[in-house]
C-alpha cells in the first residue's frame, strides 16, 4: 500500500520541467510480462450487514499470471507524454485465506481465474537527465474503465464458496519505468504499473449453495517489458537562414563573406562550408545551391587546388563519425565536379569527430560540427 501511494502521490505533484531536444509527436507501444496479484486482494461478505449463510473478510492469493499491454501516445516535446492504453491481465486462483471463524478454502480445493481487460488515459513524464546516455526514466498514472471477471469454485468441508460473472468499475494505475534507446525512434520500454479497481461486487454468488453477495478486489502488481517506437522523426530540424549568396546555414552560423569585385581581382582562395542534417550525407538543396555558386565563380580563374575537409557531431561512435565524414567529403567533391571543377584538383581530408568547429562534449547533436569545409586556392 505504501509503494502506491509514493508512485500515484509522486506523478500527481510532479513539477514540470521542459525536456531539451525532446520528441515530439504520435508513439505506440506493446509489451507484456508478470501479473502478480499476490496475497492482498480482500473477498468478503461482510459488508452492508453480511449476506448469506455465513459472513467473512479474507484474502484471495494468486497464482503469478500474465499481463500485456498496447497504446498509442502523444508527447508533447517537454518530457509530456499523454497515451490511451489497453491492458489485459490473468491469474489463477491459489487459495482463499483462512482467518477468525472462517475456514478458508485451501489449495487444491478451489479453481478459477480472474481476468480484467482496461481502457485507459496515462499521463506520463520523462526525466532528459541521462537522455544522452540513451536512458530516460519516467513516472505517471492512468485514470480509467475496467472489466473484471471472477470465476471462482470451491469447497473445503461443508463450505463452499462459488462467485463470476463480469462487473464493469472504475480503473487507476500508477506507472513507473525507464526507456532504454536501441535505435533512432525506438526504444526498449521497462516498466512498473500498481493497477487497481474499486467496488466490485457480485449479486450471483453462493455460498453453502445459498445466494450471497461477494466482493472480491483485484489489485495487481505488473513488471512490464515492451517496445515503443515514434512514428515521426525524433531529430529536431535544423533551422537555416538566408544569406547575401542566396545560400543558407543554421542559424547559429556565420554568412560566406561577401565577395567584391577587388576581392576575386586578388585572386584569394573561396572559402565556405557546407551543413548537413544529423546521421545525413546528402546535400540540402541550399548546399547543392551554395556548391554551383561557388564553382562557378571559382571557374572564372584558374584554380590550383581544391580542399574538401568532412567533419560531424560527436554524437555516435569515433569509428562511425570518420566514416561519415568521409562520406560528407565525398559527396561534396563529386558536387564540385559535377558543375565543373577539375576532379584533379581536388583533395579529400575526413576528421570525423576530432576537429570541431563548436567544441561540446561526447555524444552531443551539434549542427555546427556536421559539414564540410572546402577552400578553393588559385594559381
Amino acid at each position: 500500500m505504501r509503494l502506491r501511494t509514493t508512485l500515484l502521490t509522486a506523478a500527481a505533484t510532479l513539477a514540470i520541467a521542459p525536456a531539451a531536444h525532446a520528441y515530439e509527436g504520435l508513439y505506440g507501444a506493446i509489451g507484456a510480462g508478470l501479473s502478480y496479484f499476490g496475497y492482498e486482494n480482500d473477498v468478503s461478505n461482510d459488508h452492508q450487514g453480511g449476506s448469506g449463510p455465513i459472513t467473512f473478510d479474507s484474502d484471495s492469493d494468486y497464482d503469478n499470471g500474465i499481463g500485456i499491454y498496447a497504446a498509442l501516445g502523444l508527447a508533447h516535446g517537454n518530457g509530456i507524454r499523454t497515451e490511451l492504453e489497453y491492458s489485459y491481465r490473468s491469474a489463477d486462483i491459489d487459495q482463499i485465506d483462512p482467518k477468525a471463524g472462517f475456514a478458508g478454502i485451501p489449495a487444491g480445493s478451489i479453481a478459477g481465474d480472474t481476468k480484467i481487460h482496461a481502457l485507459m488515459v496515462n499521463g506520463l513524464y520523462d526525466f532528459d537527465g541521462m537522455a544522452d546516455k540513451g536512458i530516460t526514466p519516467y513516472v505517471g498514472a492512468g485514470i480509467g474503465i475496467g472489466r473484471v471477471n471472477h470465476r471462482i469454485s470451491g469447497t473445503n468441508g461443508p463450505l463452499s464458496i462459488a462467485y463470476g460473472d463480469f462487473d464493469y468499475n472504475f480503473a487507476y494505475q500508477g506507472i513507473a519505468g525507464v526507456a532504454v534507446g536501441l535505435a533512432e525512434g525506438l526504444a526498449l520500454d521497462l516498466s512498473y504499473r500498481y493497477f487497481n479497481m474499486i467496488g466490485n461486487s457480485y449479486e450471483g454468488a453462493l455460498i453453502n449453495g445459498l445466494p450471497s453477495v461477494v466482493k472480491a478486489n483485484a489489485g495487481s502488481h505488473n513488471f512490464f517489458a515492451g517496445l515503443r517506437w515514434n512514428f515521426g522523426d525524433s531529430t529536431p530540424p535544423v533551422q537555416y537562414k538566408d544569406c547575401w549568396d542566396g545560400s543558407s546555414v543554421p542559424i547559429t552560423a556565420e554568412c560566406p563573406p561577401q565577395i567584391i569585385e577587388e576581392q576575386a581581382a586578388s585572386l584569394d582562395p573561396i572559402e565556405f562550408t557546407v551543413y548537413f542534417d544529423y546521421d545525413k550525407s546528402n546535400l540540402t538543396p541550399q548546399a547543392s545551391t551554395l556548391i554551383q555558386e561557388a564553382a562557378s565563380r571559382a571557374l572564372q580563374n584558374d584554380i590550383e587546388t581544391v580542399v574538401v575537409a568532412g567533419n560531424t557531431d560527436t554524437s555516435g561512435s569515433s569509428a562511425y563519425n570518420q566514416a561519415l565524414s568521409e562520406r560528407r567529403a565525398r559527396v561534396v567533391r563529386e558536387a564540385l565536379v559535377a558543375n565543373g571543377v577539375p576532379a584533379d584538383r581536388i583533395r579529400t581530408e575526413a576528421y570525423g569527430e576530432s576537429n570541431l568547429a563548436k567544441p561540446t562534449a561526447d555524444g552531443v547533436r551539434e549542427p555546427l560540427n556536421r559539414r564540410s569545409e572546402v577552400v578553393i586556392s588559385f594559381q
